[in-house]
């Protein structure tokens, strides 16, 4: 069996963000800015549609651990290195859609795959129902988590004495089970289940994962093919929450660049290459040919919603009340995201 093929992302630490407008430094500024971006026609040979390419960056605001440091910048750790698509395979961190199997590509229910796994580990279920009723999940304080019942190691897993990883189980891909696949080298593979359905040795195929594409792992064409067609079926381009680091992201936006697209970044620290992005752009613009903004998304997204939804016009910069008003309603993440 060929190895998996391992693409290192982008090492360099980005330079520091220009802001563009210079006015949207400040958040009213950003949401004139960005309201401005969005309300001003394409240009003239493009869709007047606009695209958003989402990171990582974007999910700090749902409470899951930043892997930058304050304010966006790279933390500086000589040892550390990415989790790559193999040792990655071996863990269970989530994704909420879907999960895929690793042999046959199929993609299953996550809430099916979920009910599974409380079944297989019944310790870990009772733990998961305990912190939900004591509130342990609704901290990111973890002496409070600790004195709610939820005990988290340094390294961010759950601790959980008498259920140790090493017994942690979970099923197998349903249909390997039933018509195990072949190898690459036309042998059949192996898919066995205990008496309760788990997955066991010997068996070589048959792995479930999160349905998203991992360090290390290369893009399905299909996938590439369609993110392109999203690029070139619009005339805007939103980028929030990411560094670009991974060139399948870096690629999307100089593509939009090439066809001309008007660019704004949301994002918090240096971007790869975002000086090129900016390069040429009138100084006195208000947001119409791009923008770049380095403040937090959860302070920023539901406020601009707000605005785009009263239609604030670019000159009339939201009130301290309307703002805080915004931020007292993040469920409207929800509704942007659906």
């Amino acid at each position: 069996m060929s190895k998996p093929l391992l693409r290192i992302p982008y090492t360099d630490l980005p330079l520091p963000s220009v802001i563009a407008p210079a006015s949207a430094s400040t958040l009213p500024g950003a949401i004139a800015a960005l309201h401005r971006f969005f309300v001003a026609p394409s240009p003239s040979d493009l869709p007047a549609s606009a695209v958003v390419l989402t990171g990582a960056g974007l999910s700090v605001a749902s409470g899951l651990a930043d892997y930058r440091g304050v304010k966006g910048t790279y933390k500086v750790n000589k040892t550390y290195r990415p989790i790559y698509y193999p040792e990655f395979l071996k863990k269970l961190h989530g994704y909420l859609r879907a999960v895929v199997c690793t042999s046959c590509k199929n993609e299953f229910s996550r809430y099916e795959f979920q009910e599974k796994l409380a079944t297989l580990n019944p310790k870990w279920a009772e733990l998961l129902e305990r912190a939900l009723k004591s509130g342990a999940l609704d901290t990111e304080d973890p002496v409070e988590r600790r004195f709610k019942g939820l005990k988290v190691n340094p390294d961010g897993d759950v601790d959980l004495p008498d259920a140790p990883y090493t017994t942690f189980r979970y099923p197998s891909c349903p249909k390997c089970l039933s018509s195990p696949p072949k190898n690459a080298d036309g042998h059949q593979h192996v898919v066995q289940v205990d008496t309760d359905g788990a997955w066991k040795l010997p068996s070589t195929a048959g792995i479930l994962k999160p349905a998203v594409v991992m360090f290390g792992e290369s893009i399905d064409n299909h996938i590439k093919h369609t993110a392109e067609e999203a690029i070139d079926n619009a005339g805007k381009l939103l980028v929030v929450g990411t560094s670009l680091a991974t060139y399948s992201a870096w690629r999307l936006v100089k593509r939009a660049q090439d066809r001309g697209m008007p660019i704004a970044i949301i994002s918090m620290g240096g971007i790869r290459g975002e000086d090129k992005f900016f390069a040429g752009m009138d100084p006195n613009q208000e947001g119409e040919q791009g923008v770049r903004v380095a403040l937090s998304t959860d302070d920023l997204l539901p406020a601009l919603l707000s605005a785009l939804r009263n239609d604030v016009a670019p000159s009339e910069a939201p009130t301290q009340a309307s703002l805080q008003a915004s931020f007292g309603n993040r469920g409207v993440f929800k509704d942007m995201l659906s």
